[in-house]
């Protein structure tokens, strides 16, 4: 990591036009917190909205879209914004419709076909072959309805689709999570006279890399649950071998955001293990992928929300520390309901109001602050002076690592 950073401008981000990040990460918030109602509806007041393929659809697609395209979609003309929310909101207001298929599976494709066009070019100019890796990845998963559809008509399992999907987010986690971390952790260990042992860890990083994406294309494939168990299982070790490696867990406070980060990296690791056990009968495997995405997707991406709403001093602590309670304890409720029938409706309500609390409060402080930020381009310009980084200490864009 010896290249020179470059601003968000010059790395694609027009300066003029609109923040996708203004639209979307509200949005993206307030749709996790309503989700699990629209399944579980209110309790001994209404039936469920949505069924459980369509819930799944819905924060597979809906939310971790939206997070890439205010996480990556920048600033843009108006109307462009405007189109592509128009699309997003649309699809969400058709899911609520299951009688109308084709609609819904055509603003899928929409939305995902104008988000790939949107933010896969971004990245189209890197050197390294993990940087351009994410390329694909970006666009397996902004493209999925389409794949879905077409791999419907030839008779895909749909929720072995989704399965993989999942995979795929996860290698998005994993590699976004740690161009986030890395700069944060180093500037933690300046601060305290040290040095960051290992940044990138690219041979580790490329081999995890690698193996979610074989274990996604043998799940998405139909191949034998066994080695999709085996290549998940070794990517979950290596996950958190990385973890460990950053020595990650400082004592001081003040790194609250590192902290949470390195919560969510955590339930990567023991997401994919839980998910590996499951393939081999040891676990239940919806439990297990809820691992994944209420305690690793859900702790990284309200961390990411919360730096660009730009909090700061024990306020923001707090937040960060919420954050990680709060999606601890739903993680563990979602997981332990997929194992205590007795208690399964009691522990999924459990579950569903502490994660919307979660992403309620996230959504407040985001439509609450003053100025919503680009945590990606502050930090690729080495402006993040709140955070306590230099320019020294940024991370480069895709086209110069």
């Amino acid at each position: 990591m010896n290249a020179t950073p470059v601003t968000a401008h010059s790395a694609g981000h027009n300066r003029a036009g609109y923040s996708a990040q203004r639209l979307f990460f509200p949005a993206a918030a307030l749709l996790a917190a309503l989700g699990p109602w629209l399944l579980l509806g209110v309790p001994d007041h209404g039936q469920a909205v949505v069924d459980v393929p369509t819930h799944a659809r819905s924060m597979l697609f809906g939310y971790v879209g939206a997070l890439i395209a205010g996480y990556l979609g920048g600033r843009m003309a108006a109307a462009r914004l405007a189109g592509l929310f128009g699309l997003w909101l649309a699809a969400r207001c058709a899911e609520l419709f299951p009688a109308e298929p084709l609609l819904v599976q055509a603003l899928y494709a929409a939305f995902g076909l104008s988000l790939a066009t949107l933010v896969v070019p971004r990245f189209s100019s890197a050197r390294k072959w993990r940087n351009r890796l994410i390329v694909p990845v970006l666009a397996a998963i902004t493209c999925f309805p389409v794949l879905l559809w077409a791999g419907g008509a030839l008779g895909m399992d749909a929720y072995s689709a989704l399965h993989a999907l999942v995979l795929v987010i996860t290698l998005l986690l994993f590699f976004m999570g740690g161009r986030f971390i890395t700069p944060l952790l180093a500037r933690a260990y300046a601060d305290r006279g040290g040095r960051l042992p290992h940044r990138v860890q690219p041979v580790l990083e490329g081999t995890v890399m690698l193996l979610l994406l074989g274990a996604a294309t043998l799940g998405l494939w139909g191949g034998d649950g066994r080695w999709t168990a085996l290549l998940a299982g070794l990517a979950g070790l290596l996950v958190l071998v990385r973890l460990a490696r950053w020595r990650l867990f400082l004592p001081d406070p003040r790194h609250a955001d590192l902290k949470a980060l390195g919560v969510g990296y955590l339930w990567l690791g023991l997401g994919l293990l839980a998910f590996s056990l499951s393939l081999a009968g040891a676990l239940p495997l919806t439990a297990s992928l809820h691992v994944i995405t209420v305690g690793a997707l859900g702790t990284l991406s309200s961390t990411v929300m919360l730096k660009a709403a730009q909090g700061s001093g024990q306020a923001r602590a707090a937040r960060y520390y919420a954050v990680i309670g709060l999606l601890l304890v739903a993680c563990i409720a979602r997981y332990a309901a997929g194992v205590s029938p007795a208690w399964r409706t009691t522990l999924l309500m459990l579950t569903a109001s502490l994660w919307s609390l979660n992403f309620l409060l996230v959504a407040y402080h985001l439509v609450s602050a003053d100025k919503i930020g680009n945590p990606r381009g502050r930090i690729l310009s080495g402006q993040v002076r709140a955070d306590g980084l230099t320019r020294r200490n940024a991370v480069p864009t895709c086209t110069n690592t």
